[in-house]
């Protein structure tokens, strides 16, 4: 009987085949267009991941949408979506695929198709290490007052809302930095899948994750796919020798040990490098001189202190410093030269210099902080083709590409 009903579920796969076959099916369409679309979020290491002013998207899964684009012979195009919005883009036909980390549920599959499963995985909590003992199990998270904050619309708030409804619930809608809400203390935990916790522990030293390997429970990572077995059937096959060659392994360790703590550093720099405008326009207001050695001097000192208490070498702090600084002028000449040019009149009401140098001081031992967390992966030879692809100049209005090239030089040059 068990032979007959196996023989019998395949002829109805093969007549389901061959019925699709002699209509359109999502393969051919694909083919002709001649572009496989992938709805991707940008907000989920280490499967997707889109940095704040970047135009490109990088991750496990966006290597696998290349990958299964090339075995099409086709062009990537990655569709930005959200966890809220995925199946309602979906559902409208914004994209072919979904990937990015999307965990097979059986809400979704009522409306969707899931290719083979490339990853298990499974809810676990990510606290502040000094509070590992205090949420090892849901009765001790599910508690009044502990404090849970969950990213919005995906399987995280769905097993929140479900498994620990006692506990304080807040809805945070910044996936990427839910998690310094923890670290800070404006929440106790997060629960998410336990390879988001591993990667996230990694990244900030303060955070620990819950005994990962025994997560609460199981789930699969897969390709989110339209209702067409056609294409279903090409993407399992193309998956299948992804897992049996050792590629997929291979890719995600290497996405597991990406610099992503640089992207942090590189806002940094860059929220740094958006304030030149606002000492430009109080300098030209003053027709105070763009530079000032003496207080450059002082400041560098300083630093270079700074940087010593850190086990930082205070030569190359003082050189990544003085980058900053003069990025900063090369953006205020850069306006000035404008000005002169259309005759710009003085500014109204420009943020005050003290005001300015105290949002500068208040950056500088975060710099220093995220310079010294990054250490060792700005000097790893074996990361360069990486490091060089976090470190891009961030494309910012009245930021010039020289001007924020000049800023990150110090962290490329030391690879």
């Amino acid at each position: 009987m068990r032979v007959s009903f196996l023989a019998a579920t395949s002829l109805a796969f093969c007549l389901s085949l061959a019925a699709q076959a002699q209509t359109t099916n999502r393969l051919d369409e694909v083919l002709a267009k001649g572009v496989l679309r992938v709805g991707s979020t940008g907000d989920y290491k280490p499967f997707s991941f889109k940095a704040s002013g970047q135009n490109d998207y990088v991750g496990l899964d966006i290597d696998l949408a290349n990958s299964l684009a090339q075995a099409l012979g086709v062009k990537l195009q990655v569709v930005p979506t959200t966890w809220p919005t995925l199946m309602k883009d979906f559902g409208a036909d914004k994209f072919d695929v979904a990937l990015s980390g999307v965990s097979i549920s059986m809400e979704r599959q009522k409306t969707a198709l899931f290719s083979v499963p490339y990853m298990t995985d499974g809810k676990t909590p990510i606290t502040r290490c000094e509070n590992q003992a205090k949420y090892q199990t849901l009765t001790q998270i599910n508690q009044p007052g502990v404090k849970l904050v969950v990213n919005p619309g995906g399987t995280n708030e769905k097993f929140a809302r479900a498994k620990v409804a006692q506990a304080q619930l807040t809805v945070y809608p910044d996936n990427v930095t839910i998690f310094e809400q923890v670290a800070n203390g404006n929440a106790d935990l997060m629960i998410t899948d336990a390879i988001e916790t591993r990667l996230q522990s990694r990244l900030n030293p303060a955070l620990c994750a819950v005994h990962p390997d025994a997560p609460f429970d199981y789930s699969e990572k897969a390709a989110l796919l339209p209702r067409d077995l056609i294409f279903k059937a090409f993407v399992d096959q193309w998956l299948h020798q992804q897992i049996a060659s050792g590629a997929l392994a291979k890719n995600s360790e290497r996405w597991l040990s990406y610099p992503w703590g640089l992207d942090s550093l590189r806002v940094l720099v860059d929220a740094r490098l958006q304030l030149a405008p606002e000492v430009a326009k109080n300098k030209w207001n003053s027709k105070a001189p763009i530079e000032d050695l003496a207080r450059e001097a002082q400041i560098i000192q300083g630093l270079g202190k700074q940087a010593a208490a850190l086990g930082l070498p205070v030569a190359e702090s003082e050189a990544f410093f003085k980058a900053q600084i003069e990025a900063s002028k090369t953006v205020q000449r850069e306006m000035f030269a404008r000005w002169t040019q259309e005759n710009q009149p003085a500014f109204d009401n420009p943020l005050e210099l003290t005001a300015i140098r105290a949002k500068l001081d208040e950056l500088t031992p975060k710099l220093l902080k995220a310079l010294s967390a990054n250490w060792a992966v700005l000097h790893d030879s074996a990361r360069h083709r990486d490091v060089g692809r976090v470190l891009q100049p961030l494309p910012a209005a009245q930021i010039s590409a020289a001007a924020a090239a000049q800023a990150l030089a110090p962290l490329l040059s030391s690879r």
